[in-house]
C-alpha cells in the first residue's frame, strides 16, 4: 500500500505567491489612494485660491471706484491696494495665508503699478464686450471703467507628496473686477485681452 504524503514544498510556494500578490495589489491601492488624495487637495486649493483672488479684486476695485467717483476724485491706488491685500490674506489657502503684495509704485504714471506681473494690477476696462483690461488706461476717463486684476501662484504641499518625494505643486489663479459707476458696485468679469504698457 502506498502512503500519501503532503507536499510541504508546494504549500510554501503558495504562501510566497500570496504574499507577492498582496504586495503588488497593496502598493497599487496605496498609489491609487495617494493620486486621488493629491487631486482632491489640488482641487480644494484651486477653489480657495480662486475665492481669495475674487475677494481681493472685488474689494480693491470697490474701494478705488468709490474714491474715483467722489466730488474731488482721488485716483491714488495706495489704499485700495492695502484693502485688496487684506482681503487676499484673510482667505487662507490650505490654512495658510497667501504671500500677497501691493505691487505699488508711487512714481509710475501707469496706475502706480510696479509691474504687470504683480499680485494687484490696477487699470481700466475697455468696453463693450469682449472686455480688454488695459493696465495703462486712465481710470478718470469716462469711457474707461476702473478695474483691478488680482493674480497669484501659491505652492501647495500635498498629503502624499512627502511619501513619494514630490516637491510642492503650484496652483495659480487670477480674477478681474471692474467698478460699475452706474450702480456703485464691483463686478467680476472675464477678460479676453490683458494689455500692459
Amino acid at each position: 500500500m502506498m502512503r500519501i504524503h503532503s507536499n510541504r514544498k508546494s504549500q510554501s510556494n503558495r504562501r510566497g505567491i500570496a504574499v507577492l500578490w498582496l504586495i503588488i495589489w497593496g502598493s497599487f491601492f496605496l498609489t491609487f489612494f495617494c493620486v486621488v488624495l493629491e487631486i482632491a487637495t489640488l482641487w480644494a486649493a484651486q477653489v480657495e485660491v480662486n475665492n481669495a483672488m475674487d475677494a481681493a479684486a472685488l474689494a480693491a476695485v470697490k474701494d478705488w471706484g468709490e474714491r474715483i467717483t467722489l466730488p474731488m476724485p482721488d485716483d491714488s491706488t495706495e489704499f485700495p491696494r492695502d484693502v485688496g491685500v487684506a482681503y487676499a490674506t484673510a482667505n487662507p489657502i490650505q490654512g495658510t495665508p497667501a504671500v500677497f503684495t501691493t505691487n505699488y509704485d508711487v512714481g509710475n504714471p501707469s496706475n502706480e503699478n510696479l509691474s504687470c506681473d504683480g499680485n494687484l494690477v490696477f487699470g481700466g476696462l475697455i468696453t463693450p464686450p469682449p472686455y480688454e483690461f488695459d493696465a495703462g488706461a486712465d481710470a478718470l476717463n469716462p469711457a474707461v471703467l476702473p478695474a483691478v486684476r488680482a493674480q497669484v501662484t501659491v505652492p501647495v504641499q500635498g498629503f502624499c507628496a512627502t511619501l513619494f518625494g514630490f516637491t510642492v505643486l503650484n496652483v495659480s489663479a487670477s480674477s478681474t473686477a471692474y467698478y460699475d459707476t452706474g450702480t456703485g458696485q464691483p463686478v467680476l468679469v472675464h477678460v479676453t485681452t490683458f494689455t500692459c504698457p
